[in-house]
């Protein structure tokens, strides 16, 4: 079942909070979330997550009777909640209180409760597009190799958050791993090489603030492609930081392209996170991404257009 058509006022709100998200910060500030968000949106509906994919299964059972799905958390809650709207129809909210928050810079929302909020309760809405990797939804950004290798020790760090957080990933996954070779299919083109990592970006931020794929839009109808050749431990060291500000483009060691489409294959097991969250414990041998040009409405400030509208 669709959800209701979009109106100018939303009729039905259900929150999802997850109070493990931001290391901390969710729990601390969900009582005066949920006040603000009770007093400013009606009717509306709260729902507290208990476990990691706990969010999906919540949003899997209510998306076609709600208007506007709230993601409370961070980038990983994001990735549940779309994942569980799927093709409902129903609108996405965000209310950032995560770790890395690289969707909300790559939407342009705010980063306080009160001003998420009120966005949502205006109801303008951006249509943005979805990627799609193995059956998985993302809405932000795929990484394949190095990338989710760091993901796998973020998870292990407990006392940190945002960048800093990645940093100490990288520089913990750098020791430990090693260059892939990847068949890689892009739009018709084919080549084998071996690879750093691969990261494919609806929006131009991953790892808490790295801009990985500068250039890239949440609703241009491209994915942002960016290819890192096979690098020797002390070329991580040096290279890696330059992406922080997007400055990586400028070595030879990096390829970006535009796709709509590819598929990555390899012998071995490859890593890959959607949004940041791990597809699976045991890897791919290969990852299919497509892109659903504006198939997502999302709530944004109102001086914020999309280039579907």
């Amino acid at each position: 079942m669709r959800g209701r058509p979009p109106t100018e006022t939303p009729m039905t709100y259900h929150l999802i909070l997850n109070p493990a998200a931001g290391r901390g910060r969710a729990r601390r500030c969900a009582r005066r979330l949920v006040e603000l968000a009770r007093r400013r949106l009606k009717p509306l509906e709260v729902h507290t997550t208990e476990r990691p994919g706990h969010a999906r299964e919540l949003v899997s059972r209510m998306a076609g009777d709600a208007d506007t799905v709230i993601a409370a958390g961070g980038d990983g809650t994001i990735f549940e909640v779309v994942n569980g709207l799927g093709n409902s129809g129903a609108a996405l909210g965000v209310i950032p209180i995560g770790s890395g928050n690289d969707f909300v810079r790559s939407v342009g929302l705010p980063g306080d409760v009160a001003s998420a909020i009120d966005i949502i309760r205006r109801g303008n809405h951006r249509a943005v597009d979805v990627g799609l990797a193995n059956g998985y939804r993302f809405v932000n950004g795929l990484g394949i190799g190095f990338d989710a290798r760091a993901v796998v020790e973020s998870r292990k760090i407990k006392w940190l958050r945002g960048l800093p957080l990645y940093l100490l990933s990288v520089l913990k996954a750098a020791w430990k791993y090693r260059n892939q070779k990847v068949r890689l299919h892009i739009d018709g083109d084919e080549e084998e090489r071996p690879v750093f990592m691969i990261s494919v970006g609806n929006g131009e931020y991953l790892g808490g603030g790295f801009r990985i794929n500068p250039g890239a839009r949440i609703d241009d109808g491209w994915l942002e492609v960016c290819i890192f050749q096979a690098l020797r431990k002390s070329e991580i060291f040096r290279y890696l930081p330059l992406a922080v500000r997007g400055a990586h483009l400028r070595l030879p060691q990096v390829q970006q392209r535009r796709a709509q489409r590819l598929r990555v294959e390899a012998d071995e097991p490859l890593p890959v996170h959607a949004d940041g969250e791990l597809l699976s414990p045991h890897g791919f041998h290969s990852v299919e991404v497509s892109l659903q040009p504006g198939a997502l409405r999302v709530c944004v400030p109102g001086d914020v257009q999309s280039h579907h509208a």
